[in-house]
């Protein structure tokens, strides 16, 4: 996701705006889509400390979503296989579950596994210099996770 953040050098950074690829966040207002909020609070940051000031420690990596195919009735067993064996896979990575499989690698980049909600897939996001081979790494394992379920 981005962030845009009031006085971005400060050691006191408060975070007033963040997007993922599916939703805008608001720290003041909560975490909602709104175009029209949206684009208040972005003209509000850039009239103030400016586009450069926003911009410049926004550092951006390849991002990628892929889907693998998953029955809706095997995605509870499969994710529970992924939860098992990608951290295995990445033992250096952090992991963290609340909403799927998140490995955070020491190089900042990260991965997420999640099952759709709404179609027969579990989802693979990740966002690394080397997207291509975390891409394929995480999804040799969704892939195994989701035969074996």
């Amino acid at each position: 996701g981005i962030a845009a953040a009031r006085d971005a050098g400060d050691e006191d950074t408060e975070v007033v705006f963040a997007a993922e690829p599916w939703k805008h966040v608001h720290t003041a207002f909560g975490g909602w889509i709104d175009g029209v909020a949206s684009a208040a609070v972005l003209a509000r940051l850039v009239a103030g400390p400016g586009l450069a000031v926003l911009r410049d420690p926004v550092t951006e990596r390849p991002y990628r979503k892929v889907s693998v195919e998953c029955p809706d009735d095997a995605k509870g067993r499969a994710m529970a296989l992924v939860e098992q064996r990608l951290p295995a896979e990445f033992p250096e990575a952090s992991v963290d579950t609340e909403y799927g499989v998140r490995l955070e690698l020491r190089d900042g980049s990260w991965t997420l596994v999640r099952p759709s909600g709404t179609e027969p897939y579990v989802r693979v996001y990740a966002e690394s210099e080397d997207v291509a081979g975390l891409v394929d790494a995480v999804t040799t394992v969704v892939r195994d996770a989701v035969a074996d379920a």
